[in-house]
């Protein structure tokens, strides 16, 4: 089977990997805007070099250059791993089986651009790698394969991503079984439909105030990485969380949610929040860098200060 990769490293890594080994793999195509130095990026040169050809595909030649570079390749299946931008339907149909996308979410209930995200801050159990037939619409077409994937208690956006790229390899193999037979490929339900948008920065802050513990801990996770941690304010400047641990002792009552209670140069920075369960914050990146919450303590953070959900109190203070 003749293949096109139009892929997003090294999430796609396996899926090279698989169809090179083999030699299903035609070509290799990159959304331009994540490859600003094509002659310096690692990825695109290696790929070159083991002779495939390659194409940066951005929002305007998708119509024209990409469309007739398609046509000429005149492959049997296009494989999408990491990709941002809509595929025209004119184009959709080249390939003899389609396109196929690798969505790291289960489909209908979490469609969208982010779904390891919203699945680990909403504290769900177990998200699913699902392989679908692309159509015009984002995320809606039939469905060929569904894999459940637990999310493990604790468990980052990073390193849930890393897991489920790792396993991309196999399946892909058990995807280009499949496309072949059109019974195989089964439509979406329509219930408990959801798209779920790109995160913005509202997203990632901490609400002290109404989140309870657990809450914030799947927040944070879901921003470590790549949101670069959750955003709260500390003494009016922003901070990110990018780290922390759920402490287990008895609920503690009669403070306020956000209020560190206890930061010892030893034994680290530990932060009230709702119905008293406390959070050990582990990580935090600053202007002073990324460093432990031990280290921060160091800097000057002190018992009795509050994390704050924005610059509101700190300017009542002012006031």
């Amino acid at each position: 089977m003749k293949i096109i990769l139009i892929g997003s490293f090294p999430v796609c890594l396996s899926v090279y990997n698989s169809l090179s080994k083999d030699n299903h793999l035609d070509a290799v195509c990159f959304q331009e805007s994540e490859v600003p130095n094509p002659k310096k990026n690692f990825w695109l040169t290696s790929i070159q070099k083991e002779g495939l050809d390659t194409f940066l595909i951005n929002k305007q030649n998708i119509y024209t250059e990409f469309k007739t570079w398609l046509e000429d390749k005149a492959p049997d299946l296009v494989l999408v791993c990491g990709f941002s931008i809509k595929i025209p339907k004119a184009v959709l149909g080249i390939p003899t089986h389609g396109f196929l996308n690798v969505h790291f979410g289960k489909l209908p209930e979490n469609r969208g651009p982010d779904p390891l995200f919203w699945s680990i801050k909403q504290g769900k159990k177990q998200s699913a790698i699902t392989i679908h037939q692309m159509d015009e619409n984002w995320d809606t077409g039939n469905i060929l394969i569904e894999q459940p994937v637990p999310i493990i208690p604790g468990e980052t956006l990073g390193m849930a991503n890393s897991k489920m790229s790792y396993m991309l390899g196999g399946l892909t193999q058990k995807a280009l079984e499949l496309i072949v037979n059109p019974e195989n490929l089964k439509p979406q339900s329509d219930k408990n439909t959801h798209y779920n948008q790109k995160p913005t920065e509202k997203d990632t802050i901490i609400h002290w105030e109404t989140q309870t513990a657990d809450e914030i801990e799947q927040l944070i996770n879901a921003c470590n990485p790549k949101y670069g941690g959750a955003t709260t304010y500390y003494q009016g400047s922003p901070i990110k969380i990018i780290e922390v641990s759920p402490v287990d002792t008895q609920p503690l009552l009669g403070k306020t949610a956000g209020e560190i209670i206890h930061a010892h140069p030893q034994e680290g920075l530990y932060v009230y929040c709702k119905y008293g369960k406390l959070l050990k914050i582990n990580t935090i990146s600053s202007d002073a860098g990324v460093l432990s919450g031990i280290k921060y303590v160091h800097l000057g953070v002190r018992q009795g200060h509050c994390f704050t959900t924005s610059l509101q109190k700190k300017q009542r203070a002012a006031i």
